[in-house]
């Protein structure tokens, strides 16, 4: 079993900084777009059709998030079922998976300052800072999959 524990170990370690990695890098790249003059800002005003479209992408991210929650529960109850060999994979691909799904906050983050730019900053950065936080908030840590592979259905 001691081996089990550490190719778990070594699979969430390798997982989740990758994950990590990939959602922290997201945002900067958006933000080095903007420094660099790539991403110019937009100047329309929040209202009217460009309000409801960020009103859009907030929903978006809440509709990743309680997909995130669930989709969580869901692969944690298939985790503990799978053969030991297959385990360090499986949570290799859902950690790339969590880091996707994000990212798609850092995507709503530059679509909404190419359209309104300054008048929202504060907004299109509340996306990007999302990113990293939806990972750490949804992926798993080594102690629950640790748990889960113990629980078999």
């Amino acid at each position: 079993m001691p081996d089990a524990q550490g190719a778990l170990r070594g699979a969430h370690r390798k997982a989740w900084g990758a994950g990590l990695a990939a959602c922290l890098a997201a945002p900067l790249l958006v933000l080095a777009l903007v420094a660099g003059g790539v991403l110019a800002p937009g100047g329309n005003p929040v209202e009217g059709l460009y309000q409801q479209l960020g009103y859009t992408f907030t929903g978006l991210v809440f509709l990743s998030a309680a997909w995130a929650a669930w989709h969580r529960g869901r692969i944690l109850k298939t985790f503990g079922g799978l053969p030991a060999a297959q385990r360090p994979g499986f949570l290799r691909r859902e950690a790339l998976r969590f880091a996707a799904l994000a990212a798609t906050s850092a995507l709503w983050g530059a679509l909404y300052w190419r359209m309104v730019g300054w008048q929202a900053l504060r907004h299109a950065l509340t996306f990007l800072l999302l990113t990293p936080v939806m990972f750490l908030c949804f992926m798993p840590g080594l102690q629950v999959w640790a748990r889960a592979q113990k629980e078999v259905p």
